[in-house]
């Protein structure tokens, strides 16, 4: 097969990229073309990018109707920088008897020889370059896709959005449409003034407390206090949203089955995706923790275990019992999380409620471990 890959930071996909796509496989009869979302670009490194899962998702959705059109998230899943050679040695391998076409912009080809080792990428693939201003080129070993003039650049896309304009001719529906649901790429405000926008009141005083008490225990415990700011401060951002499972399914979040039967603790994995979509939160140990602030796991980290607890024991809870937790919350982080999780399988018990399986899980856990003595 000939087969071209296109590779792009997608921070949104647009028309333009269709048209590059569609203009290669015509011109040089590729077989597919394959839209490879770029996880962490390491020529991006000190920009403010979207998430890559959630740029996955929207290239997903702009070629899903589309044939000839693959979407890959090979880099997506890797937390290496992306750098193309490894992920065309990646590429030969899955496709070794087949001809690779690595699909550039002109600018793209300008920079070439400061990409890494570039001789080394040159023989895995032939390199295709769209002038999407239409202009040309001169190259000793690239090929030229004659495509049309096109404006459309994902820069102009999110300014765009942030101010509230209209980008329904730049990106495929789908697209636009997930956008505009989960608030992408509007205006950048302070994290306070955004989280009180969309929280009840009570709920928002209740995420300061958290904010304020994990802040003090990483203090204590060694964690890393700025993450467990933002972590506290935004572990229930989703909790008064609508249309809770809806959402969940569009961002791709991880729910179990005892999730979607008890639909009360799917804000947690909810609120992980919403923070990268509404604050642009990509730290993976800040997503964890909100992600897992609800119904903890077996192996969490310190600063999932510093929120799981936190939220618990923050200045604004009342209930029979409190102080002894909070006496343990800045003592001995494992049997807090230890007692944490009791008092919660006896509250649902006591109510008839079901109690989730991780729950049983996190007290053989931390049992085997010898916290409880």
């Amino acid at each position: 097969m000939r087969i071209g890959i296109l590779g792009g930071t997608f921070n949104p996909i647009h028309n333009g990229h269709i048209k590059m796509a569609q203009t290669a496989k015509r011109e040089y009869a590729l077989d597919k073309v394959i839209f490879l979302t770029s996880g962490n670009p390491p020529h991006k490194r000190h920009e403010r990018i979207l998430d890559a899962k959630i740029r996955h998702i929207m290239v997903k959705k702009a070629i899903s109707n589309m044939r000839g059109f693959e979407p890959c998230d090979y880099e997506v899943n890797r937390s290496e920088y992306s750098y193309t050679l490894n992920t065309m040695q990646h590429f030969k391998e899955i496709y070794p008897n087949d001809e690779l076409f690595f699909i550039i912009g002109g600018d793209s080809l300008r920079d070439f020889d400061t990409w890494y080792k570039p001789q080394e990428i040159l023989k895995l693939c032939t390199i295709l370059v769209y002038e999407r201003n239409g202009g040309k080129f001169e190259s000793n070993f690239a090929l030229p896709v004659h495509g049309e003039k096109c404006d459309i650049s994902s820069t102009e896309i999110r300014e765009l959005a942030k101010n509230g304009g209209d980008i329904s001719g730049m990106v495929v529906k789908s697209t636009a449409d997930f956008i505009y649901r989960h608030h992408l790429y509007e205006r950048e405000i302070p994290m306070e003034e955004r989280l009180a926008e969309i929280l009840k009141p009570e709920r928002y005083r209740h995420s300061v407390g958290v904010r304020d008490t994990a802040v003090k225990m990483a203090d204590i415990f060694g964690a890393d206090a700025k993450k467990a700011a933002i972590a506290g401060l935004l572990h229930d951002n989703a909790k008064n949203l609508d249309n809770q499972l809806e959402r969940c399914i569009d961002l791709e979040a991880e729910i179990d089955e005892f999730e979607r039967e008890n639909p009360g603790l799917l804000h947690a994995k909810l609120g992980a995706e919403t923070a990268k979509c509404v604050f642009v939160i990509c730290d993976s140990e800040i997503i964890g923790a909100i992600r897992w602030h609800t119904i903890g796991r077996v192996d969490m980290t310190l600063l999932e275990k510093i929120i799981f607890v936190a939220d618990l024991v923050e200045p604004n809870r009342t209930f029979s019992g409190l102080e002894e937790l909070r006496k343990l919350a800045f003592s001995n982080i494992d049997k807090a999380v230890l007692a944490c999780v009791r008092r919660v399988c006896e509250f649902n018990k006591k109510r008839g409620n079901p109690v989730h399986p991780n729950s049983c899980a996190i007290i053989k856990w931390l049992e085997n471990e010898n916290v409880a003595k």
